[in-house]
Parts: structure tokens; C-alpha cells; sequence
């Protein structure tokens, strides 16, 4: 587990094993919403919100219910897209096979199905829309929002895209996808080759370039771009001419 940055009012962890199975955690308080579960650590509240079935995006789905359980934690809550949730249980029970008991965790996960479109409280002071996002398999983002008076008004905090190409900004799929008030999204193609250009249309990603060239997009949120095709050189070196003189990444 990497240290956190601070980013406006959220304080954002990135957990990563050798740089491939990674998850991304932003904390407000005491409630912690996890995104891209490809890692497994443990916090003591959370839920979970999973754009889609691609390894990298749900691998650790069991092991997280498994080690919340075996520390005595409450289980999380798991939002999938609905044609996820049986595959997902059928899992729970093969690991179960696996381990060679019967495991509680497993029997019973706490999977909530969502459609593009729901909402979905998650306590008082929060509530969480789904929207679609353009991808090479059906695929959801999520957008959080802070209810900030009795009568209902509700606040765009975070939203989390997973996997897209970039024409979900320039829509946008969603109306307050770009009021939040930090924006967690990819820029898995550092540079803009004509064959990773390419790429990102065949596979559904985003061209770090994009962002540059539409930057009046994003003028007024943060942005936090990941899944980034490359180690730490090849990611300064890529954000450097975009930054601001005198203020590199290293």
C-alpha cells in the first residue's frame, strides 16, 4: 500500500502487487469506496463498486471476502452489473470446492446487482449513480454523491469511469460526469503513435494526449488518471510536457 494523497477533501490510496494487480481506495471520513479490485487489502469499511468482469477489475473479488472474514470484519457490499452476479456466486462456490469447507463468506456474498441508470444509497449522507461508459464489453462507472440538505439536494463528489474509450467526455454519458469534484479515470496510452492510437479505439482505452487536448474539459475538477501502459519513467516522461514549467513529476 502506497502513502495517500490528499485531493481537495478525499484522501486517495493506491494498492498495487508488481504493478499489475492494483485497486484504488478514496476515503472521506469513515467510509472508504474501493475501485479496480485487481488487489486485496483490508479496510474495516467499505463498499465496492466493479465496472465490469475483466480480471484486472474483479480478480480479487473472492479473496477480499475471504480476508475480511477471516479478520473478523463485516463483509463489504459488491455492486456488479447484473449478468456478472451469478458468475460471481458460482465462483464464491468453486473456491469454496477449493479450500475443501464449506466458507461463510462464500455461501452468502453481499453482491448488489446494478443497471447504467440506478441509484443506489449507501447511508444517510451518500448515494451512488451508475452510468455507462464505452468499452469492449458492457461496462458501468459510477459517480458519488454527498446529500447535502434535508430536502434531498444532492452534491457530485467523485466519480470512477473504469475502463473507457474518451468519447464519454466529450458527450458527456453523464450530466454531472464532469462537475465532480474529483474525476478518477485511465490513460492507458502514453503516447500517441499511430498504432497505440489505434489500439485505444480497438480496446476501448484512453490516449493520455486527450486529455491534454481537450483540457477546457476538466478545468474545474481534479483529475486522477490511471492504468497506465509503462513503468515510472515512461509516465513522468509522458505528463511532463503537459504540466505546467517548473513543476515536473519525477
Amino acid at each position: 500500500m502506497g502513502p495517500g494523497w490528499l485531493i481537495n477533501v478525499f484522501e486517495v490510496f493506491g494498492c498495487s502487487i508488481s504493478g499489475n494487480e492494483t485497486s484504488i481506495e478514496v476515503v472521506k471520513g469513515e467510509l472508504v469506496f474501493r475501485f479496480k479490485d485487481g488487489a486485496a487489502p483490508l479496510w474495516w469499511k467499505c463498499a465496492e463498486h466493479r465496472s465490469h468482469g475483466h480480471i484486472d477489475h474483479i480478480g480479487a473479488i473472492c479473496q477480499h471476502m475471504h480476508k475480511r472474514k477471516s479478520n473478523d470484519l463485516p463483509p463489504a457490499v459488491n455492486y456488479l452489473l447484473p449478468q456478472l452476479v451469478e458468475p460471481v456466486k458460482e465462483l464464491c462456490r468453486i473456491f469454496s470446492q477449493l479450500h475443501g469447507r464449506d466458507l461463510g463468506c462464500f455461501r452468502c456474498p453481499n453482491i448488489v446487482a446494478v443497471d447504467p441508470g440506478s441509484s443506489i444509497q449507501i447511508n444517510a449522507s451518500w448515494f451512488v449513480e451508475s452510468f455507462a461508459t464505452d468499452h469492449v464489453v458492457q461496462i458501468q462507472g459510477c459517480i458519488l454523491y454527498r446529500q447535502a440538505t434535508a430536502r434531498g439536494h444532492r452534491i457530485p463528489e467523485v466519480a470512477y469511469t473504469g475502463d473507457t474509450r474518451f468519447s464519454i467526455f466529450t458527450g458527456p454519458a453523464h450530466p454531472d460526469l464532469l462537475r465532480v469534484k474529483l474525476l478518477i479515470s485511465e490513460a492507458t496510452y502514453l503516447d500517441d503513435s499511430p498504432r497505440l492510437t489505434e489500439n485505444a479505439q480497438k480496446y476501448g482505452h484512453v490516449l493520455l494526449r486527450q486529455y491534454a487536448e481537450n483540457e477546457h474539459l476538466f478545468r474545474v475538477i481534479e483529475l486522477l488518471p490511471l492504468a497506465f501502459l509503462g513503468d515510472t519513467s515512461q509516465v513522468a516522461s509522458a505528463f511532463n510536457p503537459f504540466l505546467p514549467e517548473g513543476d515536473p513529476l519525477v
